[in-house]
Order: C-alpha cells, then sequence, then structure tokens
C-alpha cells in the first residue's frame, strides 16, 4: 500500500508537501480539522486524493488514518510531534516531521526504543532546516578528512511578509534562546544575538543574520561529536523583530492560560491567521539555505560551501520558504516508500539520509543547488 499520510494537510506547508507527492505520482491522504479546508484542498491539487478530517490529539482515530498508509509525515504544528509518533508506532508506520524547534526533538529521541520496537523510522525534522540542511551537513563532512566547524544559515530578499511559515514557530524562535555549540560546548545565547553580515549567493548578496533557536543543534553535536563549533542564524526584517518584541512586551505571546482559561499566544495566532492574509502582499524573492563544513583534508585547510536557492514557484502559487521546507519532505517520504531508507528508531536526516541519493531527487525540482570545495595548500 504505497500510500502517504499527510497530517496538517491544509497548512502553509502541508499543502505543498501533498501537492508535490501527488504530481509524482503517489497516493495521499490527507488530514486536517476543518473539512471546509480539506475541500478548498482538493480543488486546489485538482486530481484525485482521499480527505479526512482528524484531531492529532485523539490517539484512537490517529491510529485509524494512519493504517491506511505505508507513511506518515506530520506537517503540524512541532507540538503535536510526539502524538504521531506514538500514533505511528501504535500501528506500524514510518513518520516523519518538519522539525521539533530544539526542545520537542530532545523529547523526540527518547523514543528511540519505542519505534524500534513497532519496527519502524521515525525522521525528526525533514524540511528545509532542519531537514536539508542536516543532509548538507553529512555531504559536507562526508568530503573532508575531519571536521571542526558547521555554520548554517538562512537568508531571503522577499519582503512585506510578516510570517514567512507558523506565526507560532516564528514567535518562538524570536523569544526563546538560541543555542550553538562554541569550543565543544552547547551553550545558550539570548534571542536574535550574535549578529553578523553573511555573504549568500549574489541573487542576495550580504545580509544580516542572527542567532535563533533551532533543531539542528538538538541533534548534530551527536551526530558529529568531533565538530567544535555549530551555528544556525537566520535573517530577519527589522520591522518583524520590532513587532514581536512589541508583543512580547504586551504579553500577548504568552503561553501561560490565564485566570479566564485564555491562552494569549493561541488568541493571537488564530487572530493572525485571518488577518495578516488578508493585509500583507509579499513581494516574492529568493530564499537561501547556506551550510559551510570546515576541517581539513589531506592534511590542509579545507571548506564544503553548499547552498541552495529556492524562488517563487508561480504555477503552485507557493512562497520560496513554502516550497524550499515542502519538497524535503515530500523527497524523503518517496524514499521511504522506495525502501532507500532502511533504518529503525529515531533519527535525525544526518543520520539516515543518503547525501547522494536525497541530492539527486532535490536537483530534479524548481531550486538551484551550489557547491564550492576550496583547499588552502602550503607552497
Amino acid at each position: 500500500m504505497d500510500r502517504v499520510i499527510v497530517l496538517g494537510a491544509t497548512g502553509t506547508i502541508g499543502k505543498v508537501i501533498v501537492k508535490d507527492l501527488v504530481e509524482s505520482g503517489i497516493d495521499v491522504v490527507a488530514a486536517d480539522l476543518d473539512q471546509a479546508k480539506l475541500n478548498e484542498l482538493k480543488t486546489w491539487i485538482g486530481k484525485k486524493i482521499t480527505t479526512t478530517t482528524l484531531n492529532i490529539r485523539d490517539l484512537e482515530a490517529t491510529k485509524e488514518v494512519l493504517r491506511q498508509g505505508r507513511v506518515c509525515v506530520n506537517a503540524t504544528n512541532y507540538i503535536f510531534n510526539l502524538d504521531a509518533m506514538n500514533a505511528a508506532s501504535a500501528v506500524g508506520v514510518d513518520v516523519l516531521d518538519l522539525g521539533g524547534l530544539f526542545k520537542v526533538t530532545n523529547e523526540q529521541l527518547k523514543l528511540d526504543a519505542q519505534m524500534k520496537d513497532a519496527n519502524i523510522l521515525a525522521i525528526t525534522g525533514m524540511g528545509s532546516d532542519p531537514g536539508s540542511s542536516n543532509v548538507f551537513c553529512r555531504y559536507g563532512v562526508n568530503m573532508l578528512d575531519s571536521a571542526k566547524e558547521i555554520h548554517i544559515r538562512y537568508g531571503s530578499t522577499t519582503s512585506g511578509a510578516t510570517f514567512a511559515f507558523a506565526a507560532d514557530t516564528v514567535i518562538d524562535e524570536a523569544v526563546k534562546n538560541a543555542i550553538a555549540v562554541k569550543n565543544g560546548v552547547l551553550v545558550e545565547i539570548p534571542p536574535l544575538a550574535d549578529e553578523e553580515f553573511t555573504h549568500f549567493h549574489n541573487d542576495l548578496g550580504i545580509q544580516k543574520t542572527y542567532s535563533i533557536i533551532h533543531s539542528e543543534l538538538a541533534t548534530l553535536p551527536t551526530s558529529f561529536p568531533g565538530v567544535k563549533e555549530i551555528t544556525y542564524k537566520d535573517t530577519w526584517d527589522p520591522a518583524t523583530i520590532e513587532k514581536i518584541r512589541m508583543l512580547q512586551e504586551l504579553g500577548l505571546v504568552d503561553t501561560a492560560e490565564l485566570e479566564d482559561g485564555t491562552v494569549p499566544r493561541r488568541q493571537l495566532v488564530s487572530l493572525l491567521s485571518k488577518v495578516l492574509s488578508k493585509r500583507e502582499k509579499p513581494v516574492w524573492g529568493k530564499d537561501s539555505l547556506l551550510v559551510e563544513v570546515v576541517g581539513k583534508k589531506n592534511g590542509n585547510d579545507a571548506r564544503v560551501r553548499l547552498e541552495l536557492l529556492t524562488g517563487y514557484h508561480e504555477e503552485w502559487g507557493a512562497s520560496p520558504t513554502q516550497y524550499a521546507t515542502a519538497i524535503p519532505a515530500s523527497i524523503v517520504a518517496q524514499m521511504l516508500l522506495k525502501g532507500e531508507i532502511t533504518e529503525k528508531g529515531v533519527k535525525p536526516p544526518e543520520l539516515c539520509v543518503d547525501p547522494e541519493t536525497y541530492i539527486s531527487y532535490l536537483k530534479k525540482k524548481n531550486v538551484e543547488l551550489f557547491l564550492t570545495y576550496s583547499e588552502t595548500k602550503k607552497q
């Protein structure tokens, strides 16, 4: 039964995952809370898909849905990652998600024995970053004799979009402490700190990037224990930073329940999803995912640089961020169906997705991938 179940199928990323799977000839079951949105999705896809309403918090209902397929792509909010994994292990279905924003990823890794007992694989974070970023790190490390630094950067020239993906996740990235490995030690950094100017592809140029909390730092330090410097930084529109900090000062991003049962963050995110889609008119540019691995090759200093450029997908109406995040999940779901990934347990992408195979699929998509290798030799 070569069918993929997509949870959160009508979301910003979920719908593009469904689209790419269907365009790739894969049978899809699209699950989400709202039947009206599922009907809209079916119309947009334009080809046959099965839809079903589902509350992922309902374990028995989720198990029934997952029994209809071989692979589950969890495109819901990261707070539901454990729910998806528990349902998948109960029915023996491989599962992957789009990341756990570090702390949830750490909780997911604790379920390794449970997934192995169920004889399934759960891949933590298989979108753009985490996801492609992790696989690129493995590619770079493999090219060198030894690696000592890994630096991941994300840049964009899109303007006018306050929240390029899930508002809840964007807010968390802006208000929670970032994580990095410095001198071999995992450390916390204030959010949006450690500013630097990053040189991206000429299409983007030089952009200011900031440290934010990200899932890669939950797995790369143990996957590559010899690497002593690991950082993740993202470009941010100063206007977005200012808006989120104002909301934070007003207490509107708080996740604690008030006396009347209201959760400020929940109310805010719900309102943003309704308002911003009507008010914002983004000017789409290009996104860049840049991974640099620094180390030694043949006794010389060496550097591997992989940069993935993604533009607006006009035919699908998909933003660069949507496309760059959705396509990796679709590719790896298909690799699982084909038996090209065979590990069991809980694994991050860098430990279970073969870089060469993955990149061969990625290069067939509407993206540009650039590889630069440099080695400094003493004359």
